[in-house]
């Protein structure tokens, strides 16, 4: 029985991780109102859960959105290994 209930759980999160990145690429498109790429990383992060791929996107997006956001700031980014400037 905890089988059935452990892959039904996984059966659902699969199917809403998708339907909502779904909706957040609709929501992207220009003219239709919402937030369309967080939505989108919302639902990446639900089928991280269950799919490699879907982590290695997800923490890839959050690395490429974090240098963006380091270079609007005027921030130099820091690189794996670099030493804190004081």
């Amino acid at each position: 029985m905890r089988r059935v209930v452990h892959h039904a759980k996984r059966v659902v999160r699969i199917t809403a991780g998708i339907v909502i990145v779904i909706t957040g690429l609709i929501m992207s498109i220009p003219g239709v109102p919402g937030p369309g790429l967080l939505v989108a990383f919302v639902g990446l992060s639900i089928l991280a859960i269950d799919f490699v791929w879907a982590h290695r996107l997800k923490k890839q997006l959050k690395d490429q959105a974090g240098k963006i956001v380091a270079k609007v700031r005027g921030r130099e980014v820091a690189k794996p290994g670099d030493k804190p400037s004081p």
